[in-house]
C-alpha cells in the first residue's frame, strides 16, 4: 500500500459539516441555461403553475445553485467537496463515475441540507501509470428531513504526465435496436462558457474545465467537459423520453474517455426491461453518450417511473 492511499484510507468515513442553503429560482434557470435546455418549466412560472407539478421544478442532476450551495468564499483551494483530502498538491483529479438516486423533485422556496462523507478508496496500477480511486456520498434533505436527493461520486487522482489525448476510438459493443432506442438529445458545441456557467452553477470549480493553461500544465489536451455535465445530458435525454424529469428514478454512469472544450455531445438509450406494479411502470434502461466522433465517453444505465412510457406526462 502507498503512502498516498494509506493516507486516504485514514480518511474513510469522515463527514462534513452539514451545508444548508436555499433554492432559488434564478439558480434553476441558470442551471437549465448552462446544458441548454430551453424546457420553459424550469424557467416560468405561470407555464410551470399549469402542468402536473404546480410549479417550477428542478432538472434531473441539480441539486442547488453556487449561492450559498458551499457557504466558502471565492478563490478557496476546495473545489467539489468541503472535505479536504491529503492528495499531493501537483496531482490531476477527475470525476470517473456518477450515481445518482432521485427520491423527489427539487423545487425553488426549498432549504436542503446536505451532508457528505467519505467513503472508500483504493489504487490500482494502469498501463499509463498508478491512480488512486475514491468515492464520496453525499445526501440532499429539505427541512422536514425527507430525503430528496443521493448521489455518488467515484474519483481517480494521479501524477501529472505528458499530454494525452482527449478520447480514443469510437467505442463499441453499445447496443442500439432502432425499436427499443429512445429518441437521441444533442447539445454543443459544448464551449468553455458553458462549462464556466456549469461549475458556476454547481459550485463545482475545478480549474481543469475552463483554465486552458493549467488544463494543459496537469497534462490535458485542453479544458475539458465536466463528467457531471455529461451526466447531466443524459438526464435531459430521459426527461424527454418520459416527458417529465420528475420520472427519473436512478442514474448510473461511468466517463470512459474524457470530451474537450467545444464538443457536440449526444445521449442516448433504450428498454431493456418493463416492470408493472398497478397503475405505474420502471423502464430499466441503457443510456449512453458518444461526442462528434462517434466516441461513447460515457455509458451506464437508469431507471425510469411513470404510468405512460413514452407519451408525455405533463
Amino acid at each position: 500500500m502507498s503512502q498516498e492511499l494509506a493516507a486516504l484510507k485514514r480518511c474513510i468515513g469522515q463527514e462534513s459539516a452539514p451545508t444548508t442553503y436555499v433554492v432559488d429560482p434564478g439558480s434553476v434557470k441558470y442551471y437549465a441555461d448552462s446544458i441548454m435546455d430551453p424546457d420553459p418549466l424550469y424557467r416560468e412560472e405561470e407555464y410551470a403553475r399549469g402542468t402536473k407539478h404546480g410549479g417550477i421544478v428542478a432538472p434531473p442532476t441539480f441539486f442547488g445553485g453556487a449561492i450559498g450551495l458551499r457557504g466558502i468564499p471565492a478563490g478557496d483551494p476546495r473545489t467539489m467537496f468541503d472535505l479536504v483530502l491529503p492528495l499531493p498538491a501537483e496531482w490531476l483529479t477527475v470525476a470517473t463515475c456518477d450515481e445518482f438516486d432521485f427520491f423527489a423533485p427539487v423545487r425553488p422556496g426549498m432549504t436542503l441540507t446536505c451532508r457528505e462523507q467519505f467513503v472508500d478508496a483504493y489504487e490500482r496500477q494502469g498501463r499509463s501509470g498508478r491512480f488512486l480511486f475514491y468515492t464520496f456520498e453525499k445526501t440532499f434533505s429539505n427541512a422536514e428531513g425527507d430525503l430528496l436527493l443521493r448521489r455518488k461520486i467515484f474519483c481517480a487522482a494521479r501524477q501529472r504526465r505528458p499530454v494525452i489525448s482527449a478520447c480514443g476510438a469510437p467505442a463499441g459493443g453499445i447496443p442500439v435496436e432502432k425499436q427499443d432506442s429512445m429518441r437521441e438529445y444533442t447539445v454543443g458545441p459544448v464551449t468553455v462558457r458553458y462549462l464556466a456557467m456549469f461549475a458556476t452553477a454547481t459550485a463545482e470549480f475545478v480549474d481543469i474545465h475552463y483554465d486552458a493553461d493549467y488544463a494543459r500544465s496537469m497534462g490535458l489536451p485542453g479544458p475539458i467537459v465536466q463528467g457531471l455535465y455529461k451526466t447531466a445530458i443524459i438526464g435531459q435525454m430521459l426527461k424527454n423520453y418520459a416527458g417529465d424529469g420528475t420520472a427519473v428514478r436512478q442514474l448510473s454512469v461511468r466517463h470512459r474517455e474524457m470530451d474537450v472544450a467545444g464538443s457536440v455531445l449526444t445521449a442516448g438509450g433504450r428498454v431493456v426491461s418493463v416492470q408493472h406494479s398497478g397503475t405505474t411502470s420502471d423502464a430499466d434502461c441503457e443510456v449512453w453518450g458518444p461526442n462528434q466522433d462517434g466516441a461513447v465517453t460515457t455509458a451506464g444505465t437508469a431507471r425510469v417511473q411513470s404510468s405512460d412510457h413514452g407519451n408525455g406526462m405533463r
